[in-house]
């Protein structure tokens, strides 16, 4: 009769070769596991610029008075079922944080990029004599701190930048190739250039020039329909050859108080 010291081993070692031999039940041998969760492709979407402006008249029907517009541009559109004040945070010089008491998206589709945050002014001091808050001044910096998604499904929380004060002059921020729309028919190419803040087309303002791949110049010569106090306008120029550069004189747009932007060079982007 074998030792049972000799016998626990092999009966070890049959249990474990049975067991590697079993097939779990909720999978047969030889079938796929489950297709591995992926996220949006292409790089991170960005937030490109943010700067304070002066609230506009559409701005001031809230209902608290509002003492700036925070305009943010991001480098995809926004998805607008996650944009509320509260995922976003803005410092203020004196170390105050507070959240915006509106946040709207843009309403023509390129400036779906484009959100402006409204920051609420300085209550009035209370009737029953209570201690006053500080005044309120403009803001310094702007962070995501919600799950803001842009339309792909990308978390934007985490993004933040420094604010552009509003007594620098709004300046472009991206070009890129679109199909010539209304007001710009029968033009070979128009371009689409966002800005830092909302701007219109002055009636007398001067043309941006357009430099085409083959090296030839030419300014834009129209301008096509798009809604007012949005952060971008459309150049259009007659000619096949795609522009890679577009050079903006200053007062090519103004903002929304009158004054001119600034002049800039873009590169025009493809993707």
């Amino acid at each position: 009769m074998p030792s049972p010291l000799r016998v626990v081993p092999l009966i070890l070692l049959l249990t474990g070769c049975f067991s590697a031999s079993m097939v779990g039940p909720g999978r047969r041998r030889g079938e796929p596991g489950p297709a591995p969760v992926t996220g949006p492709v292409g790089p991170a979407t960005t937030l490109l610029v943010a700067q304070v402006q002066p609230p506009r008249a559409a701005d001031r029907e809230q209902v608290l008075p509002v003492r700036a517009a925070v305009h943010l541009l991001f480098s995809r559109p926004v998805d607008p079922l996650t944009l509320v004040p509260q995922h976003f945070v803005l410092a203020l010089a004196d170390g105050r944080r507070v959240a915006p008491v509106a946040a709207l998206v843009g309403a023509e589709p390129g400036a779906q990029r484009s959100v402006t945050l409204l920051l609420a002014d300085t209550p009035t001091p209370p009737a029953d004599g209570g201690k006053p808050i500080a005044p309120l001044t403009d803001p310094i910096s702007v962070t995501v701190t919600g799950l803001l998604h842009d339309v792909d499904g990308r978390v934007l929380e985490g993004l933040a930048t420094d604010l552009v004060p509003r007594t620098q002059p709004v300046f472009a921020v991206l070009a890129e190739p679109v199909a010539p729309g209304p007001g710009c028919e029968g033009r070979g190419q128009a371009l689409r250039v966002l800005w830092s803040a909302p701007v219109r087309r002055p009636d007398a303002g001067p043309w941006p020039t357009l430099v085409r791949a083959d090296g030839s110049r030419g300014a834009a010569d129209a301008v096509a329909v798009v809604d007012a106090d949005e952060p971008l306008l459309e150049f259009c120029a007659p000619g096949p050859v795609a522009a890679v550069r577009v050079e903006l004189p200053a007062g090519a747009a103004q903002d929304g108080r009158g004054q001119a932007t600034a002049a800039g060079s873009l590169l025009v982007t493809t993707g």
